[in-house]
Formats: structure tokens, sequence, C-alpha cells
């Protein structure tokens, strides 16, 4: 078993900042996962809208539409609030940051593995 990898970088290090995003490719996965922590988050976060929504749903069927259209519209208001592009970009910004800076440790640490003398024999 490996011990974990210690950190190079100074916690106040931002020079892998500096590294191109074209450096980083934003997997489809990630993407997608990013858009449903999105909508777990926006869901989280109007979750008293969707649940008064969700019960005043409950033992209807058509009159729905006119019976909760009111709830209905608080939902899908609060909702459009927290999921939002901008917000997504944050995430996919932060997800590039931290791509970033693993992409420098590992430089660092080829640089410091090379300028390392070998043990003679």
């Amino acid at each position: 078993m490996s011990k974990p990898r210690q950190s190079t970088l100074d916690p106040e290090d931002k020079k892998y900042l500096e590294i191109p995003d074209s450096e980083v490719v934003l997997p489809a996965a990630v993407d997608s996962y990013l858009r449903q922590k999105l909508k777990d988050q926006s869901l989280k976060e109007c979750s008293s809208h969707v649940a008064a929504f969700a019960d005043c749903s409950k033992d209807k069927y058509i009159s729905v539409v006119w019976e909760c259209r009111e709830l209905q519209q608080l939902m899908k208001n609060c909702l459009v609030e927290y999921t939002t592009s901008e917000r997504l970009i944050g995430m996919k910004r932060e997800w590039v940051d931290a791509s970033k800076k693993r992409i420098y440790e590992k430089r660092l640490q080829k640089e410091l593995e090379s300028k390392e003398p070998t043990p003679k024999k």
C-alpha cells in the first residue's frame, strides 16, 4: 500500500492557474456530473417550494394545472434562479482549476525527481 501523496504546492502558490485552459479537457462524464450536481443543489435550495407543489398535486390529475399553478410558478422561479449557466460555468471553472493544480503538481514532482541525484552503488 502506498502512502497518500503529499502536495508539493504551497497553499498560496497560484502558479498552476497559469496553465492554459486548452491543456485541460472536461470529459463528458464530468460535464454530466456537474450538471446533475447543479440540479441537486438547486432542488435542495428550493426544497420548500418543491414540497409545497408536490403536496398540492397529490390526489389531483388534470386539475393540478389550475389548482397548483401559483405553487408551480414559485417552484419554477426558484429553480430558474438557482439553475443558471453562470453557476454551471463556475462549477466547471472550479473543476478546471483543480485539474490545473493536479497537472502543475505532477510537473513539479517530475522536476524535483529529475533534479535528485541518483544514489551510487
